[in-house]
């Protein structure tokens, strides 16, 4: 006889929903997963109910197995607080009935992290610190150097050293062999004040002082930020200066409705149209999440920088604890919890603690010195091998350097799992690409990418053991790691 054993299983999807998303994720998820799953969902179970700004959305699948039916009742909660499913009645001993359930969660996460993704490319950022002078806005007047800055620290450290590699094949055709002796003193002269260049990336820069940042976003449309991009020059920097000098941080939570009252009569006088549920403010201690990480690291807290960008993201660089500096996005800000904060953080303070920026500078000196005098040859007759061999091995020593500072992190703040959901927000479309598509999971390993495939990243994490405390040699063991996630993947 089977005992059957069922209960009703929670995920919540996503927290913090604003207010004006609510109904567009609706239509969303009816668009995008209910309309193209018609066929496989019993007809009529599908209803939605609309109560105090909350959408619930139910309905029942019905597949049709080889030799069985598997039925899955689906309930999902839209509202401001979360985004939520719920299975009710749901047979843990039923095998296809988990792996739909789980199909399911990924499903219904891809297109709600899509849908937050798009709604940002229409979204307005004022990012203001503790001084009027420190803040940013859409309007910003970016130079080249800081363009070109954030584009080469999106990824991490490894980016610049990837470029200075490729100037290098560049520069041999001008200027021979010195390039080897050019390029060393370029890498050297970056690696002496990277930390400096990474706080030119943003204005907004976090103290003991000032601890405080604060993000305002505003939704718009597309029709309003093609406006701006064409007429906005003068615009946004006149929103930009009023924005700040009416704002004061901190901001408590019964000042809010009369901040965004403020700001929607600043956007209004310049003719930008939006209502209060368009308007979202979050006010984080960044001084103090990066602290209490560092605290954790037996280490000061390295300079803080804030980029006024939309992806989460964070990045770190320097040759020492006191000449280092992180960058953190207002993506992540706005995103990323408490706890995912500070394992995002920790992983980059692992690169500090790593030395991984010297590591880089020595790696690629290798390159430069052993191109022209150990293997001469072949960078000579056959160039486009030694530039893919060259390039292969800096971005494996970069994954490597990834697994490591991931475990650092692991290790020392002892919530892998906080990495790993931070991992699956940042990176929610390639993980949905791997994991339901085998050969992606071995071509990624192949990228010209610093990072490792982010399921076996996410997966690593999630499996990380107990008794973390107890690796003593990280760098071997993600080594170790970074080779069997790599065999793994062929099967």
């Amino acid at each position: 006889m089977t005992i059957q054993s069922t209960s009703t299983k929670r995920v919540v999807i996503q927290e913090n929903i604003p207010a004006a998303a609510v109904d567009g994720l609706s239509k969303a998820i009816q668009r995008y997963y209910i309309a193209p799953n018609m066929q496989f969902i019993e007809p009529a179970s599908f209803r939605q109910v609309d109560s105090q700004g909350t959408v619930e959305l139910f309905w029942k699948f019905k597949l049709h197995e080889i030799g069985a039916t598997v039925p899955l009742a689906v309930s999902l909660s839209i509202s401001q607080l979360a985004v939520e499913l719920r299975f009710d009645a749901l047979d843990v001993n039923n095998i296809q009935q988990v792996r739909l359930s789980s199909r399911v969660i990924d499903d219904v996460q891809s297109i709600v992290w899509q849908y937050m993704q798009n709604t940002k490319l229409s979204t307005l950022y004022f990012v203001i610190g503790g001084h009027e002078e420190h803040s940013e806005a859409p309007g910003q007047q970016n130079s080249l150097l800081r363009s070109i800055l954030k584009r080469l620290f999106r990824g991490n450290t490894a980016n610049v050293f990837l470029t200075f590699l490729f100037l290098s094949f560049v520069l041999f055709f001008i200027i021979g062999i010195y390039t080897v002796f050019v390029m060393i003193v370029f890498q050297l002269i970056y690696l002496a004040f990277s930390d400096k260049i990474a706080m030119s990336m943003g204005s907004v820069h976090p103290t003991a002082e000032k601890p405080l940042v604060t993000i305002v976003s505003v939704r718009s449309d597309k029709e309003t930020l093609k406006s701006l991009s064409t007429s906005g020059k003068k615009i946004l920097p006149e929103i930009r200066d009023e924005v700040m000098k009416s704002i004061e941080t901190p901001i408590t939570v019964s000042e809010r409705l009369s901040v965004k009252t403020t700001v929607l009569q600043i956007l209004s006088k310049h003719g930008v149209h939006a209502n209060m549920n368009d308007i979202e403010i979050k006010t984080r201690n960044v001084y103090a999440i990066v602290q209490r990480v560092s605290d954790r690291f037996h280490r000061a807290p390295p300079q803080i920088v804030i980029a006024n960008s939309l992806v989460s993201n964070a990045a770190a660089t320097g040759i020492s604890t006191n000449r280092s500096s992180i960058m953190i996005t207002a993506g992540s800000l706005e995103d990323l919890s408490e706890e995912e904060l500070e394992a995002v953080i920790g992983h980059e303070l692992g690169h500090i603690k790593g030395h991984d920026p010297i590591i880089l500078f020595a790696v690629t000196s290798f390159e430069f010195i052993g191109r022209f005098y150990i293997w001469y040859p072949l960078f000579i007759f056959q160039p486009i091998l030694y530039f893919i061999v060259a390039f292969g091995g800096i971005f494996a020593v970069g994954k490597v350097l990834e697994t490591r500072a991931d475990t650092e992190s692991a290790i020392t703040l002892g919530n892998p799992q906080s990495l790993a959901t931070a991992l699956t927000s940042i990176g929610m479309r390639q993980f949905y690409h791997e994991k339901y598509s085998p050969m992606a999971k071995l071509l990624d390993w192949f990228q010209f990418d610093p990072h490792p495939p982010i399921y076996f990243r996410i997966t690593r994490l999630a499996n990380f053991p107990r008794n973390g405390q107890s690796i003593k040699h990280t760098l071997l063991v993600s080594i170790r790691d970074c080779i069997v996630g790599f065999i793994s993947s062929f099967g």
